[in-house]
């Protein structure tokens, strides 16, 4: 699943399930700690904010 597939999903009304989205928090932690690697800073932190954000729909669920 790529960064734009995710969004889409996000902010198309449809309701990600919960597996959906474990898997997408896991794949883009996985990419902001790469851009964090990197050195893209900035990337990472957009990143991880968005993992935040599907953290707190999960907390939500629960």
């Amino acid at each position: 699943m790529n960064d734009a597939a995710t969004q889409e999903r996000a902010t198309s009304g449809r309701r990600m399930s919960d597996n959906e989205l474990r898997k997408a928090i896991r794949v883009l932690q996985s990419r902001a700690d790469d851009a964090r690697r990197r050195g893209a800073e900035d990337d990472a932190s957009r990143i991880e904010r968005t993992v935040r954000e599907y953290q707190d729909e999960m907390t939500t669920r629960l």
